[in-house]
């Protein structure tokens, strides 16, 4: 039988602990209770696990808004229109989240948000779709995809989605693939963001994510009839558990099995191991605190440790991986947390601005001059997902229109991508009232090949929202641009010059 790991003293006091205590042995107590005898030289030090150990991510969703949902409840044979009671579905890696339900409004605020650990895979999706909530049969209301990829190459998106398959509707999310660090005083500041915030289905933002792999034990008791046991492990973090399997006989029995989990606040959540013949006669069991894993090197502990109630040589070769969850909405402060700061009150990382897809750092694309006069700018993103097969347009914002009145003007956007006889692909964003540097983020999606994207001529407009006996002008400015110009599966992302309308 091999020795145990070996943990210095410092290490130890640093943790608090003493030694031996904790499922953690080290030189000062080798030989353990009860005069434990040191393991073979054959047993491995560490574990050796798959290199995909601990390599997926977390993709939070906040399902903020939608807006002028389709009414499907309607009365008196559909002269007297109704409401709708709207919900949504999300469907993403076989897992179903669900909204709840808002009586009677077009236009509701859920505020929800979810959270799900992910393997990045070729092609995933996250499928979203709205319905009315009815006595007898659900009502159809809107559906749209998004590309995990996207997500992911973006970090953090905010943006209106417009819902297809029904005449109007679109819906408000934040997305966020979170970057995992190993920073104790990051995780600080994060708990402190975690703590200020609040949801409508009572959901907290989570820290970290914990994956343990769990590779083998050794020296286990054997069953109560003299037989070698055929043990399990099972994997326990706050309510949510798995197993492994089932090896055959035997008291050093191995599994190589990793598993994760979300966790809140690493500084007060405890992990559990548990060990059993078939889920029935315990083996033995190990707790311990996720703070004695932030006392890690890197946050990773990687070790045997002693099990409890069970014989003083069993043991277990885990790995145990903590990682922060950074999200950018968190405060950044240049200072510890709780220091005072005034310059840095308030301050947070600036949401999702593709910049690194400026078409003014590319060859080959000329833009207006930018002393041109012009009637202002409209910042778009277009791109082609190969996975989903589809065009985007994302309209994020325009600035420094040109007033129509002496309020300004009450811009939108509308477009269409030519030719187009039927004028199948024409799409508006919503109006903002007397606003000359109007925010949208609102996407549009085409189920376009790529060639046919290609052949494709943006013709856009930025217009004043007019009464039928106004006076004031209703074009604002325009844009014309042949998509062949564009990289279409890099994607663009550029302030565009408006056009001046001629007279």
């Amino acid at each position: 039988m091999m020795s145990l790991p070996r943990l210095r003293l410092p290490a130890l006091q640093a943790l608090g602990l003493r030694p031996g205590q904790g499922g953690i042995t080290s030189d000062l107590n080798s030989a353990g209770p009860g005069g434990l005898n040191k393991p073979q030289p054959t047993q491995p030090q560490h574990t050796t696990p798959d290199p995909e150990f601990a390599t997926e991510g977390v993709l939070r969703i906040h399902l903020v808004e939608a807006q002028n949902l389709i009414a499907k409840d309607n009365f008196m044979g559909g002269m007297v229109k109704g409401k709708s009671d709207p919900y949504v579905k999300i469907k993403v890696a076989g897992i179903t989240f669900r909204s709840h339900t808002i009586k009677e409004n077009l236009n509701p605020i859920w505020n929800e948000l979810y959270e799900v650990i992910l393997t990045q895979l070729h092609g995933q999706e996250i499928q979203f779709e709205l319905f009315d909530k009815d006595i007898d049969q659900d009502d159809f209301l809107g559906r749209f995809k998004l590309s995990l990829r996207d997500i992911i190459n973006g970090q953090f998106i905010d943006s209106w989605y417009t819902l297809n398959d029904v005449k109007s509707g679109r819906v408000h999310l934040v997305l966020e693939w979170l970057p995992r660090v190993s920073d104790l005083i990051r995780l600080e500041q994060v708990l402190q963001y975690q703590s200020q915030q609040s949801y409508q289905n009572k959901a907290v933002p989570s820290a970290a994510v914990l994956f343990v792999y769990v590779e083998r034990a050794h020296g286990l008791p054997l069953k109560k009839n003299g037989k070698e046991p055929k043990a399990g492990a099972e994997v326990a973090l706050k309510g949510v558990s798995f197993k492994t399997k089932i090896c055959e006989r035997s008291t050093s029995p191995r599994w190589d099995e990793p598993f994760h989990f979300l966790v809140r606040d690493p500084t007060d959540e405890t992990l559990t191991v548990k060990l059993s013949h078939s889920w029935g006669q315990a083996l033995g069991s190990l707790t311990l605190p996720l703070k004695e894993v932030l006392s890690e090197p890197g946050l990773v502990l990687d070790r045997w440790l002693s099990l409890d109630g069970a014989l003083p040589e069993s043991q277990i070769l885990l790995r145990i991986t903590l990682k922060v969850l950074d999200t950018q909405l968190a405060v950044c402060r240049s200072g510890p947390v709780g220091a005072a700061n005034d310059a840095d009150e308030g301050k947070v990382f600036p949401k999702w601005d593709p910049s690194h897809l400026d078409l003014r750092h590319r060859s080959g694309f000329t833009m207006a001059s930018e002393n041109a006069n012009t009637a202002g700018q409209v910042k778009l993103t277009i791109g082609y997902s190969t996975e989903e097969n589809r065009l985007f347009i994302t309209v994020h914002s325009c600035r420094a229109l040109a007033p129509r009145s002496k309020d300004g003007a009450d811009p939108y956007v509308s477009f269409i991508l030519l030719p187009d006889k039927k004028a199948t692909t024409k799409r508006r964003t919503t109006t903002k009232r007397k606003d000359l540097n109007p925010e949208f983020n609102e996407r549009f999606d085409f189920d376009f090949s790529l060639e046919e994207s290609t052949q494709r001529k943006l013709y856009l407009s930025v217009k004043n929202s007019v009464s039928f006996m106004s006076r004031e002008k209703e074009l604002i400015g325009k844009l014309q641009l042949d998509l062949d110009q564009i990289d279409l599966k890099a994607g663009v992302a550029q302030w565009f010059d408006l056009v001046a309308e001629t007279n």
